[in-house]
């Protein structure tokens, strides 16, 4: 069983404007959607415990890749060397 519903997938992209160029990308989004909402419960879990002192929520950038993350937070892209 899928940690997120079809209408669970279906109201985010909705409140966050978000369409993909075909059903292939709209399947990776959804697992990495998946993946951060695991963490987000995972940590907020933590949270309750009182084990953290902050907690997390889903937001428009629980779609991305961990790259395309670090990208848009400035981690800079070094270019492959020739050899």
């Amino acid at each position: 069983m899928s940690l997120v519903s079809d209408q669970e997938w279906e109201e985010y992209k909705s409140k966050f404007n978000k369409v993909y160029t075909d059903a292939q990308e709209d399947n990776m989004r959804r697992e990495r959607f998946v993946k951060s909402k695991q963490t987000v419960e995972e940590h907020n879990k933590k949270y309750e415990n009182g084990e953290v002192t902050w907690k997390m929520a889903i937001n428009h950038l629980s779609d991305l890749t961990e790259e395309e993350y670090a990208k848009r937070c400035g981690k800079k892209v070094t270019p492959p060397t020739s050899t």
